[in-house]
């Protein structure tokens, strides 16, 4: 039976782990909600770009020797040139010239997405083989009198909680994000104001996935061995529940979603082993959508 000082310990590193984690699990989840919240569209393909992500990374470091924190605003930019194609790609046929996105748009993007998520994650796992790969990096740790706290975790967690930050600031102090968020409120409206809502979509649905495919890079710090094409099928579902849990549209829910998940998943493992403290943190959704459909952040 373990010392009681050793439990506390382990529960300690557990909720100092789960908060790092969960910084970067906002992180990704914020691509969504951007995506979600902006044009309205649930990307089932969220997985495969924080997959790219990762990927982007590992090739990064492979032939670069760039470590995840430098290869993040490279996966960043491919990121946003990637979110213009998908959205004149998949999204913009759909979209152009409606006032409002009907539930038969959803229907059909949610549809085409789901494909896509499909020829992604099968593609990948045939250009870059079904095996785990990593990236040897390590940035040293910290003391914390008797807990040892990896350096790399805190970059990662004190990036993603800027990133989420700056993409705040933009939205309600640029002109273009401020036109962006008038385009996820009231389309008519936008294009009465003279703004080009085929442009403000396109944009903030790159901005979603520069910032998830970033997050991707970053995950990497934290499971520097846990690349593989199918990591999607983990993190998309991670990523709706934390945008549930926040709120849809809440930016700093995103925060508080991915923390709160972030907790339960390091402790729970301590002491129930991974598979169930996985699945305790995606129940934590049913109270939630019982009592605050709203999210967990007023």
């Amino acid at each position: 039976m373990a010392e009681p000082s050793a439990v506390v310990a382990q529960l300690i590193f557990g909720i100092v782990r789960g908060i790092l984690l969960g910084c970067v699990f906002a992180l990704i989840a914020h691509g969504l909600n951007l995506i979600w919240g902006i044009a309205k569209v649930v990307n089932v393909a969220h997985g495969e770009f924080i997959m790219l992500g990762a990927y982007g990374a590992y090739f990064l470091n492979l032939f670069l020797g760039l470590n995840p924190l430098v290869s993040a605003p490279i996966d960043a930019a491919l990121g946003l040139a990637v979110g213009l194609g998908f959205y004149f790609g998949f999204l913009h046929r759909e979209l152009r010239g409606k006032e409002a996105i009907t539930l038969q748009s959803e229907m059909v993007t949610l549809v085409a997405t789901f494909g896509l998520s499909l020829f992604i994650a099968n593609a990948a796992n045939v250009l870059f083989s079904g095996n785990f790969v990593g990236i040897p990096w390590n940035a040293g740790s910290v003391e914390l009198g008797i807990l040892q706290i990896p350096l790399g975790g805190i970059y990662v967690a004190i990036l993603s909680v800027a990133i989420i930050a700056l993409t705040q600031i933009f939205l309600n102090r640029t002109y273009l994000g401020i036109g962006i968020r008038a385009y996820s409120q009231d389309i008519p409206a936008t294009q009465l104001m003279g703004i080009n809502p085929t442009v403000v979509a396109a944009i903030g649905t790159g901005l979603g996935f520069g910032v998830t495919m970033a997050g991707g890079a970053f995950l990497t710090v934290l499971f520097p061995t846990g690349i593989y094409p199918y990591m999607g099928a983990l993190y998309a579902p991670i990523s709706f529940v934390i945008v549930v849990l926040g709120g849809p549209g809440k930016m700093w829910g995103s925060l508080v979603g991915g923390i709160t998940l972030g907790i339960i998943i390091d402790v729970g493992q301590i002491f129930l082993g991974p598979s169930i403290a996985y699945a305790v943190a995606f129940l934590t959704l049913i109270p939630v959508l019982l009592f605050r459909p709203e999210g967990i952040l007023r």
